[in-house]
């Protein structure tokens, strides 16, 4: 029976080996494999497609509700990309959300399982062997150089610097040779044509999770501005003033340029920071008026926020307001090295005060990674969707 069943899978491999040997069938069978992965990424598509209008739908319709009458048109014209943005932040979130949950969950069991798997059984120590002192071999080789010098051997060491000389002259002239060379060829057609499907790709590949990020935070705080105005219609005298924060819109703000273009050259990326301290201190400005005048302060605060996510949606990253919104205020001050210090200051306190509590070395070892990725999350949280913004997004209130 066994010699039967082998001799039937070699009799298939045979066939199978012999049929696409076979050019007529090889070509048939691709083009069949190439239309069922096809018709399998269409049906994927358009699902991924349908789940991310139904989960986006929510707060687009509570937008189309509020934004006419606390913006009454004020906003400047644009394209009409924020709306398509969240979906496609919905589109990418059904992917990365469960892959950062399945990250974390495997970055936390290698943690809790840390000592077992990267610390081995200590290896006892040799006391009769020494322990090499770096300071002890800088010292050698400084008090070492008469000696080399003594012992130079003239026309053979000689020859030896030369060589090196010349090495370093020929580089120094046939790098940026190549260079313009590659500079030159670059500008052809076909390699222009390459470069022009090569960008292509990369923006079809782009995390829209993180790139669209900031239109999301953007609208749901325009959002909160105008459902906080129409209640501020129907509050009573005497009733608590609402006031809406922007401290999550100014943290996606300071990152805006980097994750909508990328990186960019010194002068560039000097010009936007400065155009962006100027935005958040606009953005402050209107936020500091919700106890003065609140009504002005949320329209105002609507406005622009809806202007910065069509802007932003479009690649202007150093046009994000126009100068007329923005005014003459005081730009605002990047603080986000007190954020790293912060980060730096609680892990060693933790730290400490684990070992003051008398903690094993190994419980210590299994803490650290734990301490910072919790004090990152910690500090970090408005980079990503918190609970209460993905309660926005779901449920609308």
């Amino acid at each position: 029976m066994k010699v039967l069943l082998a001799l039937q899978v070699l009799v298939v491999l045979l066939a199978v080996l012999f049929l696409w040997s076979y050019v007529p069938f090889r070509d048939w069978a691709r083009a069949r494999l190439r239309a069922v992965k096809g018709s399998i990424a269409r049906r994927v598509r358009r699902r991924r497609r349908k789940l991310a209008l139904r989960h986006a739908e929510p707060l687009l319709k509570e937008a189309e509700e509020v934004f006419p009458r606390v913006a009454g048109g004020r906003v400047p014209p644009g394209n009409g990309l924020t709306p398509e943005w969240i979906v496609r932040w919905w589109h990418a979130a059904q992917i990365q959300i469960p892959a950062s949950v399945l990250v974390f969950g495997l970055v936390a069991a290698i943690v809790w399982n840390a000592e077992r798997l990267f610390m081995g059984d200590p290896q006892p120590i040799n006391s009769q062997q020494e322990m090499s002192n770096p300071w002890r071999s800088l010292a050698e080789g400084v008090v070492g150089i008469p000696r080399a010098v003594e012992a130079w051997n003239g026309s053979a060491d000689a020859l030896e610097g030369l060589r090196g000389v010349l090495v370093l002259l020929v580089a120094g002239i046939l790098i940026p040779l190549a260079f313009r060379i590659m500079a030159v060829v670059s500008q052809r057609p076909e390699q222009r044509e390459r470069k022009a499907q090569q960008r292509k790709l990369r923006a079809r590949h782009a995390n829209d999770y993180w790139r669209c990020w900031p239109v999301v935070v953007l609208v749901l705080t325009a959002v909160e501005c105008a459902r906080e105005y129409k209640q501020l219609e129907t509050a009573a005298p005497g009733d608590d003033v609402p006031r809406v924060s922007l401290r999550a819109v100014e943290r996606i703000l300071w990152q805006a340029p980097r994750t909508r273009r990328g990186r960019a050259r010194v002068h560039q990326e000097r010009a936007t920071k400065v155009h962006i301290a100027r935005v958040v201190g606009a953005l402050r400005a209107a936020e500091a008026q919700q106890d003065s005048n609140p009504k002005k302060a949320l329209q105002d605060l609507t406005v622009l926020l809806l202007t910065i996510a069509e802007r932003y949606a479009e690649g202007r990253v150093s046009k994000l307001l126009d100068e007329d919104q923005i005014g003459d205020v005081e730009p605002a001050a990047h603080r986000e090295h007190l954020r790293v210090i912060a980060v730096g200051g609680v892990v060693v306190v933790t730290m400490t005060g684990a070992a003051l509590a008398g903690l094993p070395e190994a419980a210590l070892s299994a803490l650290l990674p734990i301490v910072v990725i919790v004090a990152i999350v910690l500090l970090y949280r408005e980079k990503g969707p918190t609970p209460s913004q993905l309660r926005d997004l779901v449920i609308p209130r």
